[in-house]
């Protein structure tokens, strides 16, 4: 379907990329960018996301670097807890951090189970939902076979690592596809596609010597999701869309190297219309080459059409950590004819009761977006609450406010333990992007990978948890360590405290 042929103001008013009575089209893009895309060159990176004109993209290895990445390609939307970036205004389906207790899979840390989507309004008061993931790498499936592994052990290894951290994934997709919800997840699986380790495809190329049954793809499938690439190529020898690896950067290709499709786009209750693959100059697989390419996976775009579902009530905050003395935008939808508001309560607190800012008597209109101040709101966590006519709670975001030096804090219930025991630490201003986490160091021992042990936040701002004996790779001897918060799957230090271990 060709896009509206509306007014340049119109379209700049409304941010989406088609209107339509029913159907819309999107430009979906899948993107590992290897630690924050600065590996070969930012810039290039920026440009590559520019020329593919997509609605929306998804990040891998992001390191922090998506709300900068969205800013220099422009644009609008982020979702920091999955690493998407969009034209089309996004909202979360939940409180905006992990509620759930315990370390998650992980494609999970920073999600709950039962919500790993955001809401993507692609028509005014329409949505479809939309995942982002990165599977374990290790241990790799094509590198096994390589080395001399049997398909049985490589099979086993997948459905211990990956196929148990997809599992639990796809099923918190699968009530959104069965209610008939357009849903689309990307991601670096790290795992070789079942429709290409075909028979047919067997001895095509020198690392698919046999026909294998990879889990991965199946698990999607059976949760009715179809692969768009290989819906568009359906011939895995013609167009075997290979997206790992155009080297270190390209053309420097590293010897043994195992090179596989396992980029993918999936689609639900989605019609594809087509797909490409973007990489190196002058490969004959690569749709459209930029030199230098300036990652070690190639990107994976989709071009869809889907029938969006009616969007429930919704709210989101930005940024969701807010300096004190600034400002925030608040973003509400409501469904339906009736007013709404949206006020300002300290965590967890009751809008009939406890609001301290509010702004009230909106009449109905999709992505209402206003600004708040902080004047009034202390340092700490926060809720705003999306208010119907008669005040009823409709949605919750939470955010929080970091005081005035804009530093994040961690300190631990006790600087003492016994050996083997737990370690309760706790933290504010965090910056709640999905991969926070939480390290062990030795204390005196600068090499901040050497971490001793590590757990994920949640994605929570300002929050707490307990490291127990279990996380750790070794019982810590008796002596002096760190905590230390780190940022989004990365190593860059956002603040620490020490810890010591007693016999």
């Amino acid at each position: 379907m060709a896009r509206s042929l509306l007014a340049p103001a119109v379209l700049a008013l409304l941010a989406t990329p088609a209107l339509a009575e029913g159907e819309v089209d999107l430009r979906i893009m899948s993107f590992n960018i290897w630690y924050g895309g600065v590996q070969v060159s930012q810039p290039q990176l920026i440009e590559v996301i520019r020329a593919a004109d997509a609605d929306i993209v998804s990040l891998q290895e992001p390191d922090g670097q998506t709300a900068a990445i969205a800013a220099a390609a422009g644009y609008p939307y982020v979702d920091l807890r999955r690493h998407i970036i969009s034209r089309v205004p996004l909202f979360d389906p939940k409180l905006g951090e992990r509620t759930e207790e315990g370390q998650a899979p992980y494609p999970l840390a920073g999600l709950d189970a039962d919500a790993p989507h955001v809401w993507a309004m692609v028509a005014p008061g329409q949505v479809i939902a939309l995942g982002n993931l990165h599977l374990s790498s290790d241990p790799y499936g094509p590198d096994l076979l390589r080395d001399g592994a049997t398909p049985e052990e490589v099979l086993a290894a997948e459905n211990e690592v990956r196929l148990a951290e997809i599992d639990a994934y796809a099923a918190g997709m699968e009530p959104l596809v069965a209610k008939g919800i357009p849903v689309v997840v990307t991601g670096d699986f790290n795992s070789p596609s079942h429709l290409d380790w075909t028979e047919t495809a067997k001895g095509s190329r020198p690392q698919q010597s046999i026909a294998l049954p990879w889990p991965v793809t199946q698990r999607m499938e059976t949760a009715g999701f179809a692969d768009a690439f290989r819906t568009a190529h359906p011939d895995p020898v013609a167009r075997p869309g290979i997206s790992y690896s155009p080297g270190f950067p390209w053309p420097l290709q590293v010897e043994g190297e195992s090179l596989d499709r396992i980029d993918y786009i999936f689609a639900a209750n989605a019609e594809v219309r087509g797909a490409e693959l973007w990489g190196e100059p002058g490969n004959p697989d690569v749709d459209r080459g930029f030199a230098p390419w300036p990652s070690d996976h190639r990107a994976v775009i989709a071009d869809l059409t889907v029938t969006p579902a009616p969007a429930p009530a919704l709210l989101a905050v930005e940024p969701r950590l807010v300096p004190e003395g600034g400002t925030f935008l608040v973003r509400g939808y409501l469904p339906g004819d009736a007013t709404w508001g949206v006020r300002i309560v300290p965590r967890g607190g009751d809008p009939a009761a406890e609001t301290v800012t509010s702004v009230e008597g909106l009449t109905p209109s999709w992505n209402r977006a206003f600004r708040l101040s902080t004047l009034g709101l202390t340092p700490g966590p926060w809720d705003a609450v999306l208010i119907g006519e008669a005040g009823t709670e409709q949605a919750r975001i939470r955010f929080s406010v970091i005081g005035h030096d804009g530093k994040p804090t961690l300190s631990t219930a006790s600087p003492t333990v016994k050996a083997g025991e737990s370690v309760t630490v706790s933290w504010t201003g965090a910056p709640g992007l999905k991969y926070d986490w939480i390290g062990v160091f030795a204390a005196g021992d600068p090499n901040v990978y050497n971490y001793l042990a590590f757990a994920y936040t949640g994605a929570v701002l300002d929050g707490s948890m307990t490291l127990t004996p279990d996380l750790y790779y070794d019982t810590l001897a008796p002596g002096d360590y760190l905590l230390r918060l780190m940022a989004d799957d990365h190593y860059v230090v956002l603040a620490e405290t020490p810890f010591t271990v007693t016999e």
